[in-house]
């Protein structure tokens, strides 16, 4: 299919976040991508804030976490206050996750995907802006795309990453799931004079009955202000200057602030019931919807990139069989679903109104507060599955070795650490070589905290740890992982990609 004139390998519809890591990640898997977004820039004000260890990691791959990095501020932690700005919960986030990265960092998007799309462009991706895709016709083999202008395209797979009011989602025939929360809120961008003096450095969540608000710093000079409407309340009663300044007030002098953007935006806590029809799939907004309390709406649909971008390179390279995509929805929906019942949770608690109700909130919590604690980590491991076996499900450490990050050591493949290494003329000797790279504990040490006390480790090429135990054990699953079952060793027809490899 990567022939001239035979079309695509996939084809993503829709160049946010979500989108544009997909398609970089296909691509660097040798995949020949092609990418329709019908605006022809980028959004140029900030909508997400928050980025976490697992996307600065899937970031990684694509060579720009380092300079995403670089323009963020890290969060320390998030307080939730009275009324009268009493600690009603706190939590730390601990500086650096067992990933190798901070667990949390404050970014403007508009700067990040900039950054985002320089490195997808770097991969070779064909990216059409402007491109709107009006038609698709499945077919047993690909999917015919029709775009606006009249442009015909062909691709094996297609994927809608075309956010919440997705057109795609309407192909793969689903509707969204409704959760029960649906809450309005204003959100206000700011742009800060030099010295605003008062103003946090850590996310607050004021659960003030009278108007539940949030405050989130940002990179300089900015800095977020999110304010939940009131029943009876319209946008156009919040969007003016003078009301917003009254909001902000308590906080900052108004005057030391430019309104860089105003919006309501109507939280939802929606899923999809069915993720993939055939060669069509959804990710992101298009397949769930998270409110923004845990900041894990963009992280969400970062994940699913990853998650779906290996399985999809396994399938077209001839490594898997089709099923194995169906994982794909079966591993992510209820991790997504478990990350949107906390964001609802919290929500709830923050966006309480009735006064009698908020004061014994406040007492309960208040007298159960002990101090602050470390905020535990709200994403849940992978459920057991295909592709998920014993001691599996959780992303795996990322050490350095030799000064360089695990990851860009073992590349996109898979990964086997061991304290037994397979022998020259074994079947799991040839599996591997096909496969991944293989790290021998007792010449690395670092990756031993891998292994969790097993002989064998095996990691997917999403950074999610596959399985634990022995060597042929976890060969074994995951040759039964890609082939539906079939004997350890077995041969497959490609279409050419050089497979990695690699023995240390």
């Amino acid at each position: 299919m990567s022939s001239a004139g035979a079309g695509a390998d996939v084809l993503v519809v829709g160049f946010g976040p979500t989108g544009a890591v997909l398609a970089g990640l296909c691509a660097r898997r040798g995949l020949s991508v092609v990418v329709v977004e019908r605006d022809t820039g980028l959004f140029p004000l900030p909508r997400a804030v928050q980025c976490d260890h697992e996307a600065l990691r899937i970031l990684q791959e694509l060579g720009c976490a380092d300079e995403v990095l670089a323009g963020s501020v890290l969060n320390d932690g998030i307080t939730f206050l009275t009324a009268d700005r009493r600690p009603l919960l706190a939590a730390t986030v601990p500086p650096v996750a067992p990933t190798g990265w901070p667990s949390s960092v404050f970014f403007h998007q508009p700067t990040f995907e900039g950054i985002l799309r320089r490195s997808v462009s770097d991969t070779g991706v064909d990216v059409r802006l402007g491109a709107r895709a009006v038609t698709f016709r499945p077919d047993d083999d690909g999917v015919d795309v029709g775009l606006e202008d009249g442009t015909a395209l062909r691709a094996r797979y297609v994927v809608g990453c075309d956010g919440a009011r997705s057109t795609v989602r309407a192909v793969v025939g689903t509707a969204l799931r409704d959760t029960g929360f649906e809450e309005s809120w204003l959100v206000v961008d700011l742009l800060l004079a030099d010295d605003v003096p008062g103003l946090p450095t850590r996310c607050l969540q004021v659960c003030d009955p009278a108007r539940p608000h949030t405050l989130v710093p940002m990179p300089a000079p900015r800095f977020r202000f999110e304010f939940m409407l009131l029943p009876g309340e319209s946008e156009d009663d919040v969007r003016s200057d003078g009301v917003i300044a009254g909001l902000m007030s308590s906080w900052i002098d108004p005057a030391l602030a430019t309104v860089e953007r105003s919006a309501v935006y109507t939280f939802h806590g929606l899923v999809a019931s069915t993720w993939r029809d055939g060669r069509v799939l959804l990710a992101g907004d298009a397949a769930h919807q998270t409110p923004p309390f845990l900041g894990q709406g963009m992280c969400a649909g970062l994940r699913d990139a990853a998650n779906l971008a290996w399985k999809l390179a396994a399938v077209l390279d001839g490594r898997a069989d089709d099923p194995l995509l169906d994982t794909y929805q079966e591993e992510r929906e209820p991790h997504a679903r478990a990350v949107i019942d906390a964001a609802v949770g919290f929500g709830r608690l923050i966006c309480m109104l009735d006064a009698t109700e908020a004061t014994a909130r406040d007492e309960a919590m208040t007298t159960a507060y002990d101090g602050e604690g470390v905020a535990p980590d709200v994403v849940p491991p992978l459920t057991a599955g295909r592709a998920v076996g014993p001691g599996g499900g959780a992303p795996s450490v990322q050490p350095r070795v030799d000064g360089v990050r695990l990851d860009d050591r073992v590349g996109p493949g898979f990964l086997l650490c061991t304290s037994r290494p397979p022998g020259p003329d074994t079947v799991e000797a040839a599996w591997w070589a096909d496969h991944g790279v293989v790290l021998d504990s007792h010449a690395v040490p670092e990756v031993v905290p891998l292994l969790g006390g097993s002989e064998a480790c095996v990691v997917r090429p999403d950074r999610y740890v596959m399985a634990r135990g022995t060597l042929e054990d976890v060969t074994a699953f995951a040759t039964a992982a890609l082939r539906g079952g079939g004997p350890v060793g077995a041969t497959v027809t490609r279409r050419g990609a050089s497979a990695p490899s690699g023995r240390t």
